[in-house]
């Protein structure tokens, strides 16, 4: 029904403007959830999953972006994901990029945007999280996915993600560093060594002040790369990543190239969906043999980028990730996808 009836009719009107009406409209059908476990959880057989002491009734998630400011998460939880990853949040409220701004690329099952981090703010996740927490289970993991406000200077950009952390840190149950979307201006830059060495160096600096603060365990930090990367540049991040103790990488976000695309297109800003697959698979593949060659320095790893079905999924088990998230793939296939991965 999904593909045959609901996504053609969506897809005949501007793509940010049905993605707000259903951010709108998922909170008002809190009385069909009981309808939506019954339709796509998936079997309960599925066995729990153990990260860095988290544990995931499965291995899929949603991935950061769908749902920035936390607004519908009861929603994700109902369907059967294991984890969400709202945000990007910056500290403070911005709206992002000129509009339009978000482009289906229909041919190629992909989606084109240049949103730039469009959110509510900190202050306004955290009272979304609070709220969902009161009717949600427990074994629902919430990440808070983090990063710069725009006109944050690129040298202070790690005072950013410090606020962030410290105005959520009771609230997620793991962050994600965010220094790899293309639609803010020099945010990649943070994938450098010199700049990355410093962040991640203040973050875990952070963390372990808040943790013995409040008197609890360290948060669990993840680190979101581009599929962009040179071997080189891969090699470094894992490094750092190593040297500062940061539990995992999530690989990857969106691309900047457009090769083999049947749609062309001038509009600039991260493309996903299925174009996207083999290059973030490359980069997965490339971590997992630094963890083989690493033992013991492992690192999490989080497969994300062009999953459409089980074939798609399982790779990304195959090249290492202990973690599966989707995104475009939902939007295309719709909520049937989450039974089809998981069953």
């Amino acid at each position: 029904m999904y593909k045959h009836v609901i996504r053609p009719f969506l897809f005949l009107f501007d793509p940010e403007k049905v993605h707000n009406f259903t951010m709108w409209f998922f909170p008002l059908m809190v009385f069909l959830y009981p309808l939506f476990r019954l339709l796509y959880n998936p079997k309960k057989s599925n066995k729990k999953i153990y990260v860095c002491g988290l544990t995931f009734r499965n291995r899929l998630g949603l991935a950061a972006g769908l749902d920035k400011d936390g607004t519908v998460i009861r929603f994700w939880e109902a369907l059967g994901f294991s984890h969400i990853e709202v945000g990007t949040v910056t500290p403070l409220p911005q709206p992002g990029n000129e509009k339009p701004r978000i482009f289906r690329l229909i041919k190629d099952n992909a989606i084109l945007n240049r949103l730039g981090f469009n959110n509510n703010g900190a202050d306004a996740l955290k009272r979304n999280i609070i709220k969902s927490r009161k009717s949600i289970s427990e074994d629902f993991i919430i990440g808070v996915n983090i990063g710069k406000n725009k006109y944050t200077p690129i040298e202070t950009a790690y005072e950013d993600y410090k606020i962030c952390l410290e105005k959520l840190y009771e609230q997620a149950d793991y962050f994600t560093i965010n220094i790899s979307s293309p639609n803010t201006e020099e945010l990649r830059k943070l994938q450098g060594v010199d700049y990355l060495d410093e962040l991640l160096s203040e973050i875990q600096k952070t963390n372990t002040e808040l943790s013995c603060r409040k008197s609890c365990n360290k948060k669990v930090i993840f680190l979101k790369i581009a599929p962009d990367l040179t071997n080189e540049e891969i090699i470094n991040i894992c490094s750092l990543t190593v040297k500062h103790k940061i539990n995992g990488i999530i690989a990857t976000n969106t691309t900047i190239t457009r090769e083999g695309l049947f749609e062309k297109t001038e509009e600039e800003g991260g493309l996903s969906g299925k174009p996207l697959k083999q290059l973030s698979d490359n980069v997965l593949k490339k971590l997992n043999e630094l963890n083989e060659k690493n033992e013991e320095n492992k690192i999490v790893l989080v497969g994300v980028g062009g999953v459409f079905d089980k074939k798609g999924f399982e790779d990304k088990l195959n090249d290492g990730a202990e973690l599966v998230q989707i995104y475009t793939g939902f939007i295309y296939e719709g909520p049937g996808i989450i039974k089809k991965l998981l069953n």
